[in-house]
């Protein structure tokens, strides 16, 4: 289980999600509200963001927990951008702290993050989901987390679908794969314009979620998805379980149904 975050809006500094709110990502590392299943996420962390005139995802990563990386207040408090994406991951019983296991997982244009997990991943589910792979999509994958794994599918079905129809697709492939197993299937996706979260289970209770428009702690014109809240603001909610949210440019949040 992990805590991740994403924010949409106007130019702002990473440490404003990162370090600063009352609740923020490096705070839910340690001191979570709302982790069910483990205590910590120390198993290392990552952002993501874009720059002008480059449509790629850039990212960085760390296998230290959150809290211990010595570059990460210089690095958050000179970075400033319209569009983030980060995870404080907490491994999976048996899958190892490697930088290649460590979150978020690009590709081209794409950012991905998960937070959950596939049961009995290890013994069965893995060799599911890489008969589904082509030999392009397979390579794709450097480490050996259900994560990455899911990433790899998805990033396959976004090569003929829109990103609404391969997540919902993505999702039927990994319910038929996991027959009467555990899924939790909280998913945040950007191509860098759009945002796109699924707070999403199949047989067990989805981890939380939350979204918040134009909140006041980050100025006008923003738009937030995390774990937890941030902050005690009030317009946070929670996303309905088994939806798609979509966080985009003019501001409007819009959702559809798995």
């Amino acid at each position: 289980m992990c805590r991740m975050l994403a924010y949409l809006g106007n130019n702002i500094l990473l440490s404003k999600l990162l370090l600063i709110p009352e609740h923020s990502l490096e705070k839910q590392a340690w001191q979570p509200k709302e982790l069910r299943e483990t205590k910590l996420n120390a198993d290392g962390f990552g952002f993501s963001w874009y720059t002008e005139g480059n449509s790629d995802a850039y990212r960085y990563r760390n296998i230290l927990p959150i809290w211990n990386d010595n570059n990460l207040f210089a690095l958050s408090n000179s970075m400033q951008r319209p569009l983030w994406l980060a995870i404080a991951r907490s491994a999976t019983e048996g899958l190892s702290v490697t930088l290649d296991n460590t979150p978020p997982f690009i590709h081209r244009q794409w950012c991905f993050m998960h937070n959950g997990y596939l049961s009995n991943f290890e013994t069965s589910i893995r060799e599911k989901i890489r008969n589904e792979l082509s030999a392009e999509y397979a390579s794709l994958i450097k480490g050996c987390t259900d994560s990455e794994y899911i990433f790899a599918l998805l990033m396959q079905l976004l090569n003929e679908n829109t990103p609404v129809v391969a997540i919902q697709k993505c999702m039927k492939i990994i319910t038929t794969i996991m027959g009467k197993n555990r899924a939790l299937l909280n998913i945040i996706l950007s191509d860098g314009v759009q945002i796109y979260a699924t707070r999403h289970a199949i047989n067990g209770e989805s981890p939380s979620l939350y979204y918040a428009n134009n909140t006041l702690e980050f100025g006008l014109d923003n738009q937030l998805i995390s774990s937890e809240k941030l902050n005690n603001e009030t317009n946070w909610s929670a996303l309905e379980e088994h939806e798609i949210v979509i966080l985009q440019n003019n501001h409007t949040i819009q959702k559809i149904k798995l």
